[in-house]
């Protein structure tokens, strides 16, 4: 594949980058991947040697006492750049489930979660 043809979540993280790079506050990205597959949520990231789906460990759903949702056992991992975030990502797609359909050779049958979070500290503050 060509470089410019690369998908939403690569450009995506691309741009955060450039954005962080040119501003003069400070950044920490953190990345979690998660997929959902037969009512079941698995942690995408998790690097336990696993050979099979079934192997991940497996995220549960959870809401507390104020009506909050929680995500249990998904692990939260540091981008420090662009690079750390693409490894991420393809680790996670390493691990997807894909199956055959009728419609669809590579079909994947499950949902998933790339989900980014951010933490800025604004210039002069400790």
């Amino acid at each position: 594949q060509r470089y410019e043809d690369r998908g939403l979540i690569p450009r995506t993280l691309a741009y955060m980058f450039q954005c962080f790079r040119k501003s003069d506050a400070q950044y920490k990205m953190f990345i979690s991947y998660l997929e959902i597959y037969q009512d079941q949520g698995y942690d995408l990231l998790r690097e336990d040697s696993a050979t099979k789906l079934e192997d991940l460990p497996k995220v549960n759903l959870r809401e507390d006492e104020d009506g909050h949702f929680h995500l249990r056992n998904l692990s939260v991992n540091t981008a420090g750049g662009e690079e750390d975030a693409l490894n991420l990502l393809f680790l996670g797609d390493t691990n997807r489930v894909v199956a055959e359909t009728p419609m669809n050779d590579a079909s994947t049958r499950s949902h998933c979660m790339f989900i980014i979070w951010v933490e800025s500290t604004p210039p002069g503050s400790d």
